[in-house]
């Protein structure tokens, strides 16, 4: 079975001897990415819809030192985890999980995300809760921009700026920064054309013209 390219990335950032919490599995394919390349490892497997759980039985139910849940979010994470990982959700949904319970990231030194919406909100919530953006990459798979993101416990108190919270920590950077761009750069100017014909909507067209302009010059300075 073919693993995808964004959970590739996402395992080859998880240390050796992490305890981990994969927070909606779904199919497994990251546990048995994690199984062939870690030697020292322990995966809590979380995954709430019927269907993928089956498939997430079959892929990783197998695998050394991977253990399975059928419940929500991390309601079944133990202080031993220090790791998690939210990977294909959207921006708000990996947020409410992650604030269900704050006490659960008291442990947690790294918490790994592929948002696929609300990136920015994301950034800065995690700040908030006390961790910094350790590191990011962009992926492109089919047809589709990825941006994985690893946090870690934020002990040196490291500040971030605007640009860094809205478009990303150094990824200007990534080898696909420049495609990236150009097809953000197309978002943005498709999305001020609709607003532009919106009267009742001026204030967010000047808040989107803004954003382009930053954007445009994030990574120059």
């Amino acid at each position: 079975m073919q693993i995808p390219k964004r959970l590739q990335v996402i395992g080859n950032l998880i240390p050796e001897g992490a305890y981990i919490a994969d927070i909606g599995a779904d199919h497994g394919l990251l546990e048995q990415y994690i199984a062939l390349h870690l030697k020292d490892y322990h995966v809590l497997a979380i995954e709430n819809k019927v269907g993928p759980l089956t498939a997430l039985y079959d892929n990783a139910g197998c695998l050394k030192n991977v253990n399975i849940s059928h419940s929500d979010g991390m309601n079944k994470v133990t202080s031993e985890y220090d790791t998690v990982v939210l990977a294909g959700m959207g921006g708000d949904n990996i947020i409410n999980i992650l604030t269900k319970d704050v006490r659960k990231l008291k442990k947690v030194n790294q918490i790994i995300v592929d948002a696929h919406s609300f990136i920015p909100k994301v950034r800065a919530k995690l700040i908030e809760l006390g961790f910094a953006i350790d590191y990011e990459e962009i992926v492109y798979e089919f047809g589709v921009y990825y941006i994985i993101i690893s946090f870690k416990r934020n002990t040196l108190e490291k500040q971030f700026s605007k640009d860094e919270i809205d478009f990303g920590y150094k990824l200007y950077l990534d080898p696909l920064f420049g495609d990236y761009k150009k097809y953000m750069i197309g978002k943005y100017k498709t999305l001020i054309k609709i607003l532009s014909k919106v009267k009742t909507e001026s204030e967010r067209y000047n808040e989107v013209c803004d954003e382009l302009r930053r954007f445009e010059s994030y990574g120059q300075n």
